[in-house]
């Protein structure tokens, strides 16, 4: 194989047509909402399971998180959703794509973890569930089949 084979493979598969099947087009307030539904969710998964898991449950004690790990996860989140959002403006698309998830990069590195009372997480947790499964449905029934279709198979 030459140089010029690998070229027009690598032109064929690009990233938005592997996460294609699983998320559709979002829109600039969803995309933007993504990360922070799932910061929620996290927080309320987690304060479910320190409740099951400890001894002496109490909602009124404190949930630590790991800041920069949630952070992090949620800047890969915005990263490898950007390209699927319909921006309404050119200067969304070059002003908000790589400054929001470096945006969540600069929060990770700067906090080292969180505080929250088991009380308030427990009822975050549930609502930005709910919401993160309305938006990623949505998404889904929003997708572009014919630029799915695109992918070659090999």
């Amino acid at each position: 194989m030459g140089p010029g084979v690998h070229a027009v493979r690598l032109a064929a598969h690009p990233r938005r047509v592997l996460l294609c099947s699983v998320l559709g087009t979002l829109t600039v307030r969803s995309w933007v909402s993504l990360p922070l539904l799932f910061l929620g969710s996290v927080a309320g998964v987690a304060a479910l399971l320190d409740l099951l898991f400890e001894q002496n449950p109490a909602p009124n004690d404190d949930l630590s998180l790991s800041a920069p790990l949630l952070f992090g996860f949620a800047a890969g989140l915005s990263l490898l959703s950007g390209s699927h959002v319909r921006w309404s403006f050119q200067w969304q698309r070059r002003g908000l794509r790589f400054t929001y998830p470096l945006l969540m990069v600069a929060c990770a590195l700067a906090t080292d973890g969180l505080q929250l009372p088991v009380f308030a997480a427990l009822t975050i947790g549930p609502v930005a569930a709910a919401l993160l499964a309305v938006l990623l449905i949505r998404a889904y029934q929003d997708r572009d089949a014919p630029e799915c279709a695109q992918a070659p198979v090999t």
